[in-house]
């Protein structure tokens, strides 16, 4: 998640300070980075439900407040909902920074900050990768807006974020995706032979979702259904949580099932290519591992504008039908030509990923200095 990956940035930089400056720090509080999420437990719920069962569902709520007024509206009563948790949390953290990586989770904090008089820099982080949904752009007080990619720098810019109060940052990866690139093919060939699979084989890694979200299952069956399967293509299969998923393939021929792991980035690296839904976290993580990106679904509303987002920066492909699963695949496995020139295209916006990147540390100092000297 981007919080995750927020977490190992900000790590990274606490335990360098800690090498160089043990001595100074005797007595006092010790650095932390707390990962929270006040929001009831309902809601998550809610996401669950109609992400797995009424997708038109969320595509009406996402598309319904996606305006300016009608977000402002959503804000106002999210506000008096988690007003409680806030207070509650803030009481027992005593933050000298918040940073939201949740759009519901920037008016609302800036409220319960307000009524506080709390001098704690509030930062919000874009989630969004082809511009961002209204209620992103409904607060735009903060004290600090992060925008992850160019469009949605744009877009800030122009809803009236103020210039010096926005920055681009880019898209923050957990670090296991920068080491896993670094580890070679040697690497990924070990692995592959750890999972009972071919060193030499083109290999697909298929995210199929803990909770069932945009009915990935489809594209499992989509993918199996190639005779490839049974020859020249084999599967990485990520079942998550799912234990029906995982005992259902289990014992599929050129298919691993891999069980939830939080240290999954060393399983994508040793693919050929990324296949999943569309969401923003997985195809950065592709492209912090140099690896295409096929897009095979997308949750309506919240996902859909990065298919065009991927064909524009050349990120991977976008095959949302069987028919486009089979020829795409065989294409690749014939003509690896085609995911070289793709993986040169992938390889220019991952050095411009890493570099913003780097703009994330420096930012956040200034800011806490910025508070502690108010």
């Amino acid at each position: 998640s981007l919080a995750e990956a927020l977490h190992d940035v900000l790590k990274e930089d606490m335990q360098s300070d800690d090498r160089e400056s043990e001595q100074d720090t005797k007595g006092e509080k010790a650095p932390a980075i707390s990962i929270v999420d006040p929001q009831p437990g309902l809601f998550q719920q809610h996401y669950r439900l109609v992400s797995r069962y009424a997708l038109w569902l969320w595509a009406a709520e996402f598309q319904f407040f996606d305006a300016p007024r009608r977000a402002l509206l959503a804000h106002r009563i999210f506000a008096r909902l988690v007003r409680r948790q806030l207070n509650a949390l803030l009481d027992t953290v005593k933050p000298d920074l918040i940073l939201t990586t949740y759009p519901f989770l920037t008016y609302e904090v800036m409220r319960v900050l307000e009524r506080r008089s709390s001098t704690a820099p509030l930062v919000s982080l874009f989630s969004d990768a082809n511009g961002v949904h209204a209620s992103w752009l409904t607060e735009r007080r903060v004290t600090a807006a992060f925008a992850t990619t160019h469009e949605n720098y744009e877009q800030a810019l122009a809803t009236g974020f103020a210039p010096e109060r926005l920055h681009l940052v880019g898209w923050p990866v957990r670090a296991q995706f920068s080491q896993a690139f670094q580890s070679g093919r040697d690497a990924q060939t070990e692995k592959l032979i750890q999972l009972n699979l071919a060193a030499n084989r083109f290999t697909v890694f298929l995210q199929g979702g803990s909770e069932g979200a945009a009915h990935v299952e489809r594209t499992i069956e989509n993918v199996l259904a190639a005779r490839a399967v049974q020859g020249d293509l084999q599967v990485i299969l990520a079942t998550g949580t799912n234990r029906a998923l995982h005992e259902r393939y289990k014992n599929v021929h050129n298919l691993a099932t891999l069980s939830y792991t939080k240290e999954i980035a060393t399983y994508m690296a040793a693919a050929d290519v990324i296949m999943g839904k569309a969401g923003p976290n997985m195809l950065f993580e592709s492209v912090m591992l140099g690896k295409p990106f096929i897009a095979t679904a997308y949750i309506p509303g919240q996902e859909q504008a990065n298919l065009p987002f991927i064909q524009r920066h050349g990120l991977g492909w976008v095959a949302l039908q069987p028919e486009d699963q089979y020829s795409l695949l065989n294409t690749l496995i014939r003509n690896p030509d085609q995911l070289s020139a793709m993986a040169a295209t992938i390889n220019t916006y991952r050095q411009w990923n890493v570099e913003a990147n780097k703009r994330i540390v420096p930012l956040i100092r200034s800011l806490i200095l910025s508070a502690v000297a108010m």
